[in-house]
């Protein structure tokens, strides 16, 4: 457990802790009916990282953030951006639907700040809540029925880190060449996959500290040749939920017919793909363009920023006020600035059993010696052979890319 940990953003409603003095949200009922998330704007497009504000947890108990705001007002804050502080928390009787239409049922935790933003928490241990919630990409969440509005919000709980974010040093290809992410600046063009070369309208960095994060929320290393021959072609780190582009023709074509986006943490079970432990804190660094685009870092197909909610509430009143200026409001209201995802998103316990499934059917063997929560979908190794003989497309994007006559 820890107390950084993945959250969906829902959006915005009516205070549901109107009177302070104790720790019932007394007015839990108004989000009752509410559907938050749609096939326009999922809510898998609304995940971001929480972590302790400035004032963080324990001003009233020394385990959780305090809902009462006569005793303390306890802070948080989203991707590392301004400070949150929480006000209110009810458990819901609630129904899921995932993006491929099915449903299931959870008690679905649900916290809210002082400006009305509610956020779906995960829960403090794996269960079969926490695996519905991971099942499936979601597109919504429907609170049926308040299950209980008295209680406080536990801040350590099952850990997920969504950022999508390149650590510095990293090459983003470019017209001119590989350019290290940090010396991208706004009107820098880079090469995209869809759109030939693209301009870089908003970058950011921010230095995390990563003392008390999960071995889950840990940056993840993508070693040399990993995925293929020059692939990436220097060792990648990126956040763990940074998305690469895999299947069809190009890395793991063998598991994935079709062209997604998968998790870099949902990767850890091949060889030279791991969480880096052990380190204090690093800086992350976000570029964004017009749309979500797919660019070469490294040499390997990956992810520019998606602008979501999530993402937008992280930032501080003028970041918010800036980057709105700059790509204009989110359509629908609830979906990306910069939507929609260039391809489809794959969440981590999907890739997770699509490659065990593949192991499987290969004759390879799972693997015991992983963490607990993902020993049974992960892998004991991939073997190394089967991935260098899959299809690469590397070449042809490179290839396709510098044939893609400059836009002017």
């Amino acid at each position: 457990m820890a107390t950084v940990f993945d959250v969906f953003y829902l959006g915005t409603g009516p205070s549901i802790d109107q009177t302070e003095g104790d720790f019932i949200s007394e007015n839990s009922g108004a989000l009752v009916g509410q559907t938050y998330g749609s096939v326009a704007a999922p809510l898998v497009n609304n995940i971001g990282s929480l972590s302790p504000g400035s004032t963080g947890f324990a001003g009233g108990d020394a385990n959780r953030y305090d809902t009462n705001n006569d005793v303390s007002n306890d802070t948080f804050r989203i991707d590392g951006g301004a400070d949150q502080t929480v006000d209110g928390l009810a458990i819901y009787n609630a129904t899921i639907t995932y993006t491929d239409g099915t449903t299931d049922t959870i008690t679905a935790v649900v916290m809210q700040d002082t400006a009305g933003n509610l956020y779906l928490l995960p829960e403090t241990s794996f269960n079969s809540d926490q695996a519905a919630l991971e099942a499936k990409p979601i597109r919504s969440l429907t609170l049926n029925s308040v299950f209980s509005n008295n209680t406080s919000m536990d801040a350590t709980r099952y850990a997920a880190n969504y950022a999508v974010c390149y650590a510095p040093g990293t090459l983003i290809e470019t017209p001119e060449g590989p350019r290290a992410v940090e010396t991208l600046r706004p009107g820098d063009r880079v090469m995209t996959l869809d759109h030939g070369p693209q301009a870089v309208r908003w970058t950011r960095s921010g230095d995390h500290p990563l003392e008390n994060a999960d071995e889950d929320a840990a940056p993840v290393q993508i070693k040399a040749g990993a995925l293929g021959p020059n692939m990436p072609a220097a060792n990648l780190i990126l956040s763990p939920q940074h998305r690469l582009l895999v299947g069809g023709g190009g890395p793991l074509g063998e598991v994935f017919s079709t062209e997604v986006f998968v998790p870099a943490k949902s990767l850890t079970a091949l060889p030279g793909i791991r969480r880096m432990k052990g380190k204090a804190r690093i800086t992350w660094i976000h570029f964004a363009c017009q749309r979500h685009e797919i660019v070469m870092a490294n040499g390997c197909p990956s992810e520019s920023l998606l602008l979501g909610p999530m993402v937008m509430n992280g930032l501080s009143d003028a970041e918010r006020q800036a980057v709105t200026e700059l790509f204009g409001p989110a359509l629908p209201a609830n979906g990306a600035l910069n939507g929609p995802p260039a391809r489809e998103c794959l969440t981590v316990g999907a890739v997770r059993r699509r490659l065990a499934k593949h192991l499987k059917a290969a004759g390879a063997t799972l693997s015991k010696a992983v963490p607990k929560a993902d020993r049974d979908l992960a892998m004991d190794s991939f073997k190394a052979e089967s991935i260098r003989h899959m299809p690469q497309h590397r070449t042809a994007i490179r290839r396709g890319m510098n044939e893609i006559p400059n836009p002017g």
